[in-house]
């Protein structure tokens, strides 16, 4: 048998590197900062030599998880930042399009609840710089579209308003498996409306 290409070898890496992603998403909405690299390989049915191999502890892991899911959150709402509308629709579209990734993409949803709790479970300051990008690549062009979109007098607070919303119902959809019963479009809705009646 002849040995792998570097080609191969590439492919058989991304393979295992989104499997345990994906394992270490999972654990951690059931364990939460709990998890440890063993729980990982159980989970993505690797050894957890392999596991290891990749990452030398779960700090490191939880790192790339979020980098992981900050790229995919910006990938997901991008035809709403890059789209055509007022700043309103954008507003709105970007909601729709963020709280529908939350609940497809446990990673997505991590993130996110991450930020909300100013990482506070994880230790040191390794998270600053994540923070930063987070806070330019999707919050504060949220902002603006709530700045322009509404004429809010205080769009940070409106801006929050809404993320904290969209994690809490995604939450319920994931820790309480109300998938079906949940009306993605009616509750990005309501908020609107609730918000565009209060700033009037």
């Amino acid at each position: 048998m002849s040995p792998r290409t570097k080609e191969q070898n590439e492919a058989i890496r991304e393979i295992r590197m989104n499997q345990i992603m994906q394992a270490a998403a999972e654990v951690y909405l059931e364990k939460g900062i709990q998890l440890e690299i063993r729980d990982v390989a159980v989970k993505a049915e690797l050894g957890y030599g392999t596991v290891y191999h990749y990452y030398k502890n779960k700090h490191m892991l939880l790192e790339d998880l979020l980098w992981d899911a900050l790229n995919r959150t910006e990938s997901a709402v991008l035809p709403a930042l890059t789209g055509d509308g007022g700043s309103l629709l954008k507003a709105d579209s970007f909601s729709r399009l963020l709280l529908r990734k939350c609940i497809q993409d446990p990673s997505v949803f991590i993130l996110l609840k991450t930020v909300a709790d100013n990482f506070h479970h994880f230790p040191g300051n390794r998270f600053n710089k994540l923070f930063s990008d987070f806070q330019e690549r999707i919050y504060l062009p949220f902002v603006e579209m709530i700045r322009e979109g509404i004429g809010s007098t205080s769009p940070e607070k409106t801006a929050n308003l809404i993320f904290g919303s969209l994690v809490g119902c995604a939450a319920l959809n994931i820790h309480h498996n109300m998938r079906n019963e949940m009306d993605l479009e009616g509750i990005i809705d309501m908020i609107f409306s609730g918000i565009q009646s209060k700033e009037k």
